[in-house]
């Protein structure tokens, strides 16, 4: 199963996946992922608080995170399901995970807006 991690589950204190358990997730059929926009967002925060972002690239490289770009064929799609003006980047997630197949884990209820019920873990 392709699973898309969005900036909630990697970045929240209270989350119900840690790093640890999604470093256990190798070797079970699951292929993780995180959009280029919630990577984005991740290293925007390290840079802001002036903190170095080594164990996170550490964490997507021995958990084997693939970095999903975004192409056209996602900003046309985005577009298509018209999203609030705060919404912008939670659709482009949305249509880049719809194109992989993918469901997004995520603290925000808001994917529900874009994708069905069955591609969204609410955490």
């Amino acid at each position: 199963m392709k699973v898309f991690l969005d900036t909630s589950v990697l970045s929240d204190e209270n989350r119900e996946v840690t790093r640890a358990e999604l470093l256990g997730a190798s070797g079970t059929g699951l292929e993780l992922y995180i959009s280029s926009i919630s990577h984005f967002q991740i290293l925007w925060g390290y840079v802001i608080a002036k903190m170095s972002a080594t164990n996170y690239h550490k964490f997507l490289e021995i958990a084997g995170v693939g970095i999903a770009p975004i192409i056209k064929a996602d900003a046309e799609e985005a577009a298509r399901m018209k999203p609030d003006k705060a919404d912008l980047l939670d659709a482009l997630i949305a249509s880049s995970s719809k194109r992989y197949g993918a469901v997004v884990w995520t603290s925000d209820k808001d994917f529900l807006k874009f994708l069905p019920k069955s591609k969204v873990r609410v955490m």
